[in-house]
């Protein structure tokens, strides 16, 4: 009879991403993941298979909860401007560290080899489809009356996501709080 796991999968594979989020796929020790994760060698390899194979299912988690949390954003009623505020401004009120942690996505898609098909796809992969939820939810305030029907929602959604991306390396760089601020003003001001 085989033997029940003795700790629980997913928050193992949230500790995870948490550890590569801070040390990045090259630093990440076997041991440093088994110690955040509470779980020993032979159960991380016959739960999550090699580092490799966890760093990718760590990315597809970060990948997953982030996408959700947009979703509920504009999901939550508020104006497509103000859901973009938060985002945006959002990034701008985080604290020095969290710049300094950037987005694990983008760090991966930096981080990795040019010949690194598989993170290159799950980085286009989760590109797409943000830009596709920006996408909706302008094409909604569209509809709705929240967004100039002059406004191209498809030019917008690459524009945002793309000024989001910019903001996050630029953050990391150098924790301004005025610029990333500038910045985020003058995006949300092509929704006007």
């Amino acid at each position: 009879m085989a033997r029940s796991k003795e700790f629980d999968p997913q928050q193992a594979l949230k500790a995870a991403v948490d550890v590569f989020w801070r040390n990045g796929y090259a630093k990440t020790s076997l041991d440093d993941l088994m110690g955040e994760m509470n779980v020993g060698r032979q159960s991380l390899y016959d739960t999550f298979g090699d580092k490799r194979t966890l760093y990718l299912s760590a990315l597809g988690e970060y990948r997953d909860a982030t996408q959700a949390a947009m979703r509920r954003l504009f999901d939550s009623g508020h104006s497509v401007r103000e859901c973009f505020a938060a985002l945006l401004l959002g990034i701008c009120n985080e604290s020095r560290a969290d710049h300094e942690r950037g987005c694990l996505l983008l760090s991966a898609n930096l981080e990795r080899n040019a010949d690194d098909k598989d993170i290159a796809a799950l980085v286009r992969g989760n590109q797409a489809e943000v830009e596709r939820i920006f996408e909706e939810a302008l094409r909604t305030a569209q509809q709705t009356g929240g967004l100039a029907p002059d406004k191209d929602p498809a030019a917008l959604a690459s524009f945002l996501l793309a000024t989001i991306q910019g903001m996050r390396q630029a953050a990391r760089a150098a924790s301004n709080r005025a610029a990333l601020e500038r910045t985020a003003r003058i995006a949300l001001s092509t929704l006007d």
